[in-house]
């Protein structure tokens, strides 16, 4: 019994030992000049740019893992497009001795992908530019290399933890997407069907969705998000997606808010919310080339229900000095935002804030830069004329209602830093930084004749 261990140890050991050998051998082999000259070699045909590595080892629990992958940006050599923490193969021994590399997961951990606009507008995706050179190929070769030649067959996809941020052509990130999952399996055709998870995202620094996701399709030319779902502060995100990657490639887009917070939508966006209440709903539908901006066009409807935001500074100080509760704070019975996409900018075709006494509307472009030049006004109702004092009313003019009296003004600047001469406009002369004081000036004269009647008097006498 005694020799039988003994000889069973042995040959336990042999096996490992021989294992362990082959083991070594498979990865002295893998990390040869040649075989990491040809990993890159296909990697830069998949992925149309230079690809670098920083080392590859195989293992039977965890496959063939490629780790520091590094794709340089074609238009800058400093910095890189893309990154990957590591890239895991896990294969099929058997499936070798019949000439078929079967791949049964292919894994990509932590990639981070930066894609960035030229001065010109267009958009540098890499990996787009060479989506023909794959497909071409459908021919067989002419010329045939010698040795054994490998069918190869990948079965899943699997992305970890991936993020991806578009910079403008002044390098200021317009959009973010962090901690993104995908899973998908491939079919023979390379067809694919899986699912996407989007943990973060942001959109200008303003909108900052979150857990979006939903199942997707691809077809090899048609890339499908039928159902996709997520959350905006508070709310529910709806919508679909199509792309189609062709000669020219094209996307619609379809989505829809409800229910989503003003205060929550305020505070995400770093805005002092103060007393802001209500909810935001409404639907955005867009089409164009993904890689041209100018392309572009889209139409977009949005409401507040039940909504009171605060306004200007200087119609609050206005309304704490004349007492008007409205002006410190709107109470809208109706607001509105009706939007149309062209021309590389957003048109405000109509935006109507209205209170019980108030209405403020607008029109005009918004630039994709943020830059934006409204045509707007101001119109109170006779209530609230009475109550602004002649020397603030003076200078409205009659609207098509004649309810209301309005004043324009305009709205320039940058939408995260906007401009108004609605206050030069209400005063009628251009005013400094002291607003308070400014309008406490404007207003004493307002009381001051009654001591100047009572002086009348005695007058004559003197």
């Amino acid at each position: 019994m005694l020799i039988f261990a003994k000889r069973f140890l042995l040959i336990a050991a042999g096996i490992i030992a021989l294992a362990a050998i082959v083991l070594l051998c498979i990865n002295l082999y893998l990390q040869s000049d040649g075989v990491q000259q040809r990993i890159r070699e296909s990697a830069e045909r998949a992925l149309g740019g230079e690809v670098k590595i920083r080392s590859s080892m195989y293992l039977p629990w965890s496959g063939f893992v490629i780790r520091g992958i590094t794709v340089p940006d074609p238009t800058n050599a400093n910095i890189n497009f893309a990154e990957a923490e590591a890239l895991r193969i896990r294969f099929a021994l058997r499936p070798l001795t019949e000439g078929r590399f079967v791949i049964n997961e292919c894994t990509v951990f932590q990639p981070k992908v930066v894609v960035r606009q030229l001065e010109n507008g267009e958009w540098v995706i890499p990996l787009g530019r060479r989506i023909e050179v794959t497909e071409a190929p459908k021919e067989a070769p002419t010329t045939t290399r010698k040795g054994i030649s490998f069918r190869t067959e990948l079965q899943n996809v699997r992305l970890r933890g991936g993020s991806i941020v578009f910079l403008n052509a002044k390098n200021r990130a317009i959009v973010s997407l962090d901690k993104t999952n995908i899973s998908a399996k491939i079919a023979p055709d390379h067809s694919a069907v899986g699912t996407f998870e989007i943990g973060r995202s942001d959109f200008f620094g303003s909108l900052k969705p979150r857990k979006i996701g939903g199942p997707f399709t691809w077809d090899g030319k048609n890339l499908d998000f039928p159902e996709i779902q997520g959350s905006l502060a508070g709310g529910k995100l709806t919508g679909k997606f199509h792309m189609q990657a062709r000669e020219e490639p094209s996307f619609t887009l379809a989505l829809q808010l409800s229910e989503v917070l003003l205060r929550k939508l305020a505070e995400e966006a770093q805005v002092e919310p103060g007393k802001t209440e209500g909810v935001l709903q409404g639907s955005l539908d867009m089409n164009g080339d993904p890689r041209d901006s100018a392309s572009l066009n889209g139409v977009g409807h949005f409401e507040l229900i039940s909504a009171q935001l605060r306004p200007v500074e200087f119609l609050v100080k206005l309304g704490e000095l004349l007492q008007i509760d409205e002006l410190q704070l709107l109470k809208l019975s109706d607001a509105r935002i009706n939007a149309t996409i062209q021309d590389e900018r957003v048109h405000i075709d109509d935006v109507t804030l209205k209170s019980d006494n108030l209405i403020l509307q607008g029109t005009g472009p918004v630039r994709f830069n943020g830059k934006m030049n409204l045509d707007a006004s101001l119109m109170v109702n006779r209530k609230l004329q009475q109550q602004l004092k002649g020397v603030l009313s003076k200078n409205f003019i009659d609207s098509e209602d004649p309810e209301y009296r309005q004043l324009p003004f305009t709205v320039t600047g940058r939408v995260d830093n906007p401009k108004t001469d609605l206050l030069d406009k209400l005063i009628g002369a251009k005013v400094g930084q002291d607003v308070g004081g400014m309008l406490m000036n404007i207003l004493r004269p307002s009381s001051s004749p009654k001591p100047d009647n009572k002086k009348e008097p005695a007058t004559p006498g003197n």
